[in-house]
């Protein structure tokens, strides 16, 4: 499913908005309640994160702090799950096989930048709350609304890169050489 981040993110605010105004209606302490329920939440996901990404999946998981990445080799794809921090990756010695490779970002909050090849066709979606793009120097904004963007004939092109980012507050750049 494309779209589970979204989904995810979807459900935990509507979850989150019932409780608070159940909250409010009865005069209940939400946070009392919201708290310990985020934790379970965490520890959960933390738990079943492996059997969620399927068989076989390739996927990085970081709760705070910076990725840096630089692969080499031929790229395949794969998950980067980060809660809050910074992922930062330069794609330009990496190569790019025939067909479509997915990368995907799952977060709360993140600061993304990307360096990408010139030799391949980009698909870059971002759901999220607020995104904040910067695609070659080029700015989108979106607010509760995605963040799409495609190379020109992306559908057409032998080597397609697709980057499917759902998070909470995203800031997203895209630069290529």
């Amino acid at each position: 499913m494309k779209n589970r981040g979204i989904l995810a993110l979807g459900s935990i605010l509507i979850a989150s908005g019932i409780l608070l105004l159940v909250s409010s209606i009865f005069r209940i302490d939400a946070w009392a309640v919201l708290f310990p329920l985020i934790l379970i939440g965490l520890g959960l996901w933390a738990i079943f994160r492996p059997k969620l990404g399927g068989e076989g999946s390739n996927i990085e998981f970081t709760l705070l702090g910076d990725m840096r990445r630089h692969p080499t080799g031929v790229l395949q794809n794969k998950d980067y799950w980060l809660m809050i921090g910074d992922l930062d990756m330069d794609l330009t010695s990496v190569e790019i096989p025939a067909g479509e490779t997915t990368l995907r970002v799952v977060g709360f909050v993140g600061d993304l930048n990307f360096i990408l090849p010139s030799d391949a066709a980009i698909s870059m979606t971002a759901g999220a709350i607020a995104v904040d793009a910067k695609i070659d120097g080029h700015k989108q904004e979106g607010v509760f609304t995605p963040v799409h963007f495609e190379s020109p004939g992306y559908a057409q092109s032998e080597r397609r890169l697709r980057l499917d980012i759902s998070m909470f507050v995203a800031d997203v750049s895209l630069r290529s050489l």
